[in-house]
């Protein structure tokens, strides 16, 4: 097993809480573990092991800037990238490479190097802007060479296969995130919104949806529905995005979203986890993305046993419905929604129970050490 490895992530590691969970197995495995990261922070230091050594690398990665500056920033983050490697890099070393954003920032280098690429995302190529130009990396050949291909969903690694024509299946390493000390119903520590809110709220049933709101998660008719439903019923949506359309409804409330792991104290209160995506177009990842997502929400919520509403899409049929610990609707209609809330509710035990059967299975430190072999 490789007892060094140097993970490298070009963008901010608190909102990506598979990463802060890989890093903490990567350490629990026995290896001495180097994050090079372009957005580094006090509160980054918090979440982490203290073994861990950081380093910030280049400039922050934003994506809201022009491409002739992304571009630019793109060569200055890789000289960083390469300058601290090839200073620290041995035959005992491997790196870890999170994401396609990171893989194009450090380009075809890598294959002079032993290097697990870790692929957040379905994505059939890497360009160096936006998802129609031809001027990129050759993501195959990358893939070929890699030590392992890790993503995060049994149906991806099938794809992912077949579209880079792989002699070996793709390691799957599940989105469960770092095992929380958090109960059900935890304390609210880290928000006085989300604190007075979660008090004035104790005795409805909270139906929870948490994280981006956009054209793949839409999440309106929810709201709709719980409007027809009794006053038990509350929709709370705790999310960074623009929710202003949402407050016109008077069983839906909208909170700030809170920084990972702290988020969790407000999903331990939840009746029923919502899990919804759509397939969307013209972005620089697949349709196919959104049917087979791997939301790290089903083991956010699986933790505290709480059962779970999604639509009928494969990522979620095979995770929610085949375990028996929720609901999946086949369209989004009105009648659906709250005829599942109403199943969730009556069969609620069951489903709990099942629920966190599911999170205990799953064998992410044993794929993780896997992972770390040397061939």
């Amino acid at each position: 097993m490789y007892d060094k490895v140097i993970l490298i992530q070009v963008d901010s590691i608190l909102g990506y809480p598979l990463t802060i969970a890989l890093i903490n197995e990567l350490v629990n495995a026995g290896t001495q573990v180097t994050v090079l990261i372009t957005v580094a922070s006090d509160q980054l230091k918090e979440v982490l092991p203290q073994s861990v050594i950081i380093e910030k690398v280049g400039k922050e990665y934003s994506y809201k800037t022009s491409a002739l500056t992304k571009l630019k920033d793109l060569f200055a983050v890789r000289k960083s990238i390469w300058r601290y490697i090839d200073t620290h890099y041995d035959e005992d070393t491997l790196l870890w490479v999170m994401s396609n954003i990171t893989l194009k920032h450090m380009g075809m280098k890598l294959l002079d190097y032993r290097y697990n690429l870790h692929l957040f995302e379905l994505v059939e190529k890497v360009t160096y802007i936006g998802s129609h130009w031809t001027f990129g990396l050759d993501l195959a050949k990358l893939a070929h060479y890699a030590h392992k291909v890790i993503v995060c969903e049994y149906n991806r690694a099938q794809i992912t296969q077949a579209w880079l024509k792989l002699t070996e299946l793709p390691l799957v390493i599940s989105n469960k995130p770092v095992d929380s000390t958090f109960e059900r119903n935890s304390d609210i520590t880290k928000s006085d919104e989300a604190k007075d809110l979660i008090k004035k709220l104790v005795n409805k049933k909270l139906i929870l949806y948490q994280g981006v709101v956009d054209a793949e998660r839409p999440i309106e008719t929810i709201a709709s529905a719980v409007e027809e439903l009794s006053d038990d019923y509350v929709f709370m949506v705790m999310t960074g995005s623009d929710c202003s359309h949402l407050r016109k409804y008077s069983k839906t409330v909208i909170l700030s979203y809170i920084t990972a792991p702290y988020h969790l104290e407000v999903t331990s209160h939840a009746f029923i986890g919502i899990l919804i995506y759509t397939p969307v177009y013209g972005t620089f990842t697949s349709p196919l993305n959104s049917i087979y997502c791997a939301p790290n929400k089903l083991f956010e919520f699986s933790q505290f046993g709480i059962p779970m509403l999604g639509n009928d899409i494969p990522g979620l049929r095979y995770t929610i419905s085949y375990n028996n610990m929720g609901c999946c609707i086949p369209s989004f209609s009105l009648e659906n929604f709250k005829n599942a809330i109403s199943n969730i509710t009556v069969n609620y035990d069951v489903y709990s129970e099942n629920a966190k059967k599911f999170y205990y299975n799953d064998k992410k430190s044993q794929i993780v050490k896997e992972a770390l072999q040397k061939k």
